[in-house]
């Protein structure tokens, strides 16, 4: 019999381990490429040519995708939760709900280990460990542990929430092969994903700057509001709060010049959903709703999530914590206008090959010189931008609002 092939072009990969965890030999393992993306690679000698690990492939062979029903603009009632939250806190919302259903919880976190971080999902019961998975992660994380665990939880009878990206979901669904009511499958608006190594090379290039340790590290910082703000806490104690799009990392990840290159033609950025309800900022709300009141409680000031709910089942757990929210139907349309990968996938750039090669050869060092001498104009704007109060921001986005009404 002929060697099986998981996949013809890294562009038909995105690293879930979906193929590892199903297959009966154990032949298959994650293995990083030159840049840190992980790829599975089949031990021909254990491998039995079941064919178990191409059937399980979600990427491969997408399920079935869903209409949107409903879409509203929601914010968390409970100001910790808010507070804690990256948007408006849907996520910890119904989180909250399955956990007080005695229920499990399965999503990202970004664990510092051995003075390395490593963002990967795991699985909480109480709902005091929320705040452990809250919050955006602009890396790749490991679901591998997680498959056999979860569906164990399932066959049990336990009511069971996953969230992650859309390649997630997928993967989840074809390794459970049938449909459980008691799992709710929740999906973040994906812009792509960088290697977790490209991340740790980033925050040890940090960390060389001021000869101190990262000991915590925020995407997605409130403080000043709803927004690109980045948070890092060091060794020392001191901490360092900035506009994301200034730095690096978090700049070449918004301009999706880092992600794995099956990000550049994801499946899943379309209309229509893999999940049961898809969560994201609700990017524009105030120009889209210009006359709103924000003493309603709908403010970016303090977080707006947009929840997309797409199947019956996203309808029920939505239903069980309506009141949890301040919560405003929307429409898609005006949703995907400031979320490009509502519908498509993150554009390719060939600065993407330069930096990364740059990368493989030179290490994070070349990166960040890249970053600063080819998007100088761009820094500059965010750093100006950083200085304005974001009320004046509101105003001015509500007046653009009003003008294109």
């Amino acid at each position: 019999m002929e060697d099986i092939v998981l996949y013809e072009d890294k562009r038909y990969c995105c690293g879930c381990g979906a193929c590892k965890n199903v297959c009966p030999k154990h032949a298959i393992h994650m293995k990083e490429d030159e840049y840190g993306f992980v790829y599975p690679e089949i031990d021909n000698d254990l491998c039995v040519k079941c064919g178990m690990c191409k059937k399980v492939c979600g990427y491969q062979n997408t399920p079935e995708f869903n209409k949107v029903k409903k879409v509203y603009a929601v914010a968390s009632k409970d100001e910790e939760t808010l507070k804690k939250s990256a948007s408006g806190g849907a996520f910890a919302e119904y989180a909250k709900s399955v956990l007080n259903n005695n229920g499990v919880v399965y999503g990202a976190t970004m664990l510092n280990e051995n003075g390395e971080f490593n963002p990967k999902h795991i699985r909480i019961t109480r709902v005091s460990e929320i705040e452990k998975i809250q919050g955006s992660k602009y890396v790749q994380s490991s679901i591998e542990d997680i498959f056999k665990l979860l569906q164990k939880d399932l066959d049990n009878g336990v009511e069971v929430l996953f969230s992650g990206t859309p390649c997630q979901i997928a993967a989840i669904k074809t390794f459970l092969k049938k449909e459980y009511a008691n799992l709710f499958l929740v999906e973040i608006i994906c812009h792509g994903v960088p290697s977790k190594r490209f991340f740790n090379d980033y925050i040890k290039n940090l960390e060389r700057k001021g000869d101190r340790k990262v000991t915590k590290f925020w995407f997605r910082d409130k403080s000043k509001g709803q927004g690109k703000t980045i948070k890092i806490i060091f060794s020392n104690g001191k901490k360092y709060i900035v506009n994301g799009d200034i730095m690096s990392y978090t700049g070449l990840f918004s301009k999706s010049l880092t992600h794995r290159i099956n990000c550049y033609t994801c499946p899943f950025a379309q209309n229509d959903r893999i999940a049961d309800i898809t969560m994201g900022d609700y990017w524009g709300f105030h120009e889209e709703y210009p006359e709103y009141n924000q003493k309603k409680g709908l403010t970016n000031l303090t977080g707006i999530s947009c929840v997309l709910v797409n199947t019956d089942k996203g309808m029920e757990l939505n239903e069980r914590i309506k009141d949890n929210f301040i919560i405003l139907e929307s429409e898609f349309k005006k949703v995907e206008k400031h979320n490009e990968q509502l519908y498509i996938p993150s554009k390719y750039n060939e600065n993407r090959e330069k930096i990364l090669e740059g990368y493989k050869e030179e290490g994070y060092g070349f990166v960040e010189k890249f970053y600063y001498k080819h998007y100088k104009k761009s820094i500059l704007k965010n750093v100006i931008s950083s200085f304005i109060p974001k009320k004046t921001k509101q105003t001015i986005k509500r007046i653009i609002g009003k003008i294109k009404k």
